[in-house]
């Protein structure tokens, strides 16, 4: 090796602080990282699947789609009766609650896999064609396809029955153990489809401002991973709790 060649090696790692690698080395570890964050995630699912699937299999108490309780009312009205009236409230009836609704389930997933299309494609088109700023303008259709998904999860969460249990002239909010699951499911769906939000978001700004284009495209790969992911554990989730879930 010549001293030019270890002169400019020098000034190389005086001007980094000798922390300088390879683009290949940083985007191999990234892809590691997201890959290791997806794998994460999947034993989450998992997780919330095998609870789901349990929870219905052993049906305890009967309380799988049925408990004891009160429900047509808000809270409100039942406290009314006890504490500021001092009243009783009548007996306890068992109640039975229906599944949430199998449209409203696949519309989400449908949003969910139609914003990953959106997004994957904008980035094959950034790399065969450099141009950023179609790439910016489809992740913001991803983005606000991923939106109106929120806004029907957040519906979904709203039809699930609150169900009152009075003990000892105290009333407690309960659900069933069906409504319970699918609360953390459909919880879990929407904390996952805000994350792709902000993504997106973040992949239009940058996109515009130039921090993404057609040679810097290793950030849209990463976010593509992640999306597509949650999209196909959307297409699990709905197959699993719309033809999994009453008890015969």
């Amino acid at each position: 090796m010549s001293i030019d060649t270890h002169s400019e090696l020098d000034a190389h790692g005086a001007h980094d602080g000798g922390h300088h690698e390879p683009p290949e080395v940083v985007d191999g570890r990234q892809r590691m990282g997201i890959w290791l964050f997806i794998g994460g995630d999947m034993i989450g699912l998992a997780a919330l699947l095998f609870t789901y699937l349990y929870l219905r299999g052993v049906d305890s108490g009967g309380h799988w789609m049925s408990m004891w309780g009160y429900t047509g009312h808000p809270y409100s009205y039942y406290y009314n009766i006890l504490d500021v009236k001092g009243g009783s409230i009548p007996n306890p009836k068992l109640i039975h609650v229906g599944t949430l609704s199998a449209g409203l389930n696949w519309l989400v997933t449908i949003l969910t896999v139609v914003s990953a299309g959106i997004v994957w494609a904008a980035e094959r088109g950034l790399r065969a064609t450099k141009n950023a700023k179609s790439y910016s303008s489809m992740a913001a259709v991803a983005t606000a396809v991923t939106l109106v998904a929120v806004v029907f999860t957040v519906i979904q969460l709203r039809h699930i029955p609150p169900i009152f249990s009075a003990h000892e002239d105290s009333l407690t909010m309960a659900y069933t153990a069906y409504d319970s699951t699918m609360m953390a499911i459909v919880g879990s769906t929407l904390i996952h489809l805000i994350i792709l939000a902000f993504l997106g978001l973040g992949l239009t700004i940058r996109s515009a401002r130039g921090a993404i284009n057609g040679t810097k495209w290793y950030q849209a790969r990463l976010v593509r991973f992640f999306w597509v992911w949650v999209a196909v554990a959307s297409v699990i989730i709905s197959a699993v709790t719309t033809t999994i879930n009453t008890i015969h």
